[in-house]
């Protein structure tokens, strides 16, 4: 039997290939499958795997140190240490929001590159993620204290204002 690529297919050993069209033959066991890709498993399907067999890998028992390095995840692993600064970005929202979007998805790239492996380019993104958050930090608070001071301003010239014309009225 043929598939659509033109490559023949492996049949069971003992089973006849079955045409299209044909009933099944009966008493003959039935594999619709074949054999499992990858070769055969260590054990028969349904039985447990005893850890110790030969073949099989062996895991640290609950408690012990694994062989081989820091688990993904874990502190300390590699890549691990370059920040994202995804807090300050999302905070600079109320600073310079214009500055914190292309901060936010800085950020974002930071975490992408780690998860590739390109820990150089995590590194670069993360530094250019705390220029954007630190510029926009700077501008938003310059921003916010020059506005108190406009606020002081119209407050105490209202006031002002006020004391004038109650003066006139007297």
């Amino acid at each position: 039997m043929t598939n659509p690529y033109g490559q023949q297919q492996q049949q069971p050993y003992g089973q006849q290939p079955q045409q299209f069209g044909q009933p099944p033959q009966f008493g003959q066991p039935q594999q619709p499958y074949g054999t499992p890709s990858g070769g055969m498993p260590a054990a028969p399907y349904g039985q447990p795997v005893q850890p110790g067999q030969p073949g099989q890998p062996q895991y640290p028992q609950y408690g012990q140190q694994a062989p081989f390095g820091q688990p993904y995840g874990q502190p300390g692993a590699v890549g691990q240490d370059i920040p994202d600064y995804k807090g300050w970005a999302i905070g600079c929202i109320f600073l310079f929001w214009i500055l914190a979007i292309f901060a936010i998805m800085k950020s974002n790239e930071v975490n992408t590159y780690k998860m590739q492996g390109n820990l150089a380019a995590a590194q670069d993104a993360s530094r250019q993620t705390r220029t954007l958050c630190l510029i926009a930090t700077i501008i938003g608070a310059i921003s916010w204290a020059i506005a108190v001071i406009m606020i002081i301003v119209a407050i105490v010239a209202a006031n002002e204002a006020v004391d004038t014309l109650n003066s006139y009225n007297y």
